[in-house]
């Protein structure tokens, strides 16, 4: 409701500024955007670092219009259940102790709630086969994400920071709950 509302206006100003009909189409996930713009069926997308890449590779020609200034130092948080035992960690060699444990990335295209997080994992000594389980889970989103580990349901997760915050500042996080243990180096 908030992207339909929000983007409908963004549409509505572009249509006006460019003097020609633009509509704001929402897709269900990263695949279906990237797939819609590859045939056409979507002319202007907001994709993320890793989909925006996947687009650029699929669709020749095309090209990236403006990123936010926010994009150029973006982080990613690894959250914890209370349960877990897991404390923050102030360095990323710590996250070795996050093998046997079950953690849940958001979507598997997500550049800030797989892709990073998943990279400064490796580059601290810890693959996907050392999570419980022999691979992590994928919630599909952010905000699932949160809502999984806080229910105990995974032990740890990593999300989009921003989302993290607004979770918090929304009153969707209990803090006696869930709480972030590491902060990835930014990234672009």
């Amino acid at each position: 409701e908030k992207l339909n509302r929000l983007y409908s206006s963004l549409s509505d100003e572009l249509s006006d500024q460019l003097k020609a009909p633009v509509q704001y189409v929402p897709v269900s996930n990263y695949p279906a955007a990237v797939s819609a713009f590859r045939t056409g069926s979507l002319d202007l997308v907001w994709f993320g670092g890793l989909t925006g890449v996947q687009a650029r590779l699929q669709t020749p020609g095309a090209q990236v219009l403006a990123r936010r200034d926010i994009d150029a130092k973006f982080t990613s948080v690894f959250i914890a259940n209370g349960a877990s035992g897991l404390r923050p960690f102030s360095k990323g060699d710590q996250l070795t102790n996050l093998k046997g444990r079950r953690l849940s990335f958001g979507s598997e295209s997500s550049t800030s709630g797989r892709l990073m997080p998943q990279y400064f994992m490796s580059q601290n000594g810890v693959e996907t086969k050392d999570l419980a389980g022999g691979a992590p889970g994928f919630s599909g989103s952010h905000d699932a994400t949160t809502a999984v580990v806080q229910s105990g349901a995974y032990e740890v997760g990593a999300l989009n920071e921003q989302v993290w915050r607004s979770n918090v500042e929304d009153g969707r996080v209990d803090p006696n709950k869930v709480s972030v243990i590491w902060r990835t180096p930014a990234y672009v």
